[in-house]
């Protein structure tokens, strides 16, 4: 009885194995995505803070 338990068990984890590493690949997807996004919003900062903020185009331009 307790061999169909853990066969039961292993079943299931070999099923859901595929689904269960897309989740975790998913994850780690947004994670490194934030991760880059707040370098970049740190960066922006940074550089108005430093005085080189971007500078405006044609449209930005009045008179």
């Amino acid at each position: 009885m307790g061999s169909t338990g853990s066969g039961v068990v292993a079943l299931l984890v070999l099923l859901f194995a595929p689904a269960l590493s897309s989740v975790l690949k998913s994850i780690a997807f947004r994670n490194r995505a934030a991760g880059k996004a707040e370098m970049i919003r740190a960066k922006g900062k940074s550089d108005v803070r430093a005085g080189k903020g971007r500078r405006m185009g044609k449209r930005g331009r009045r008179g």
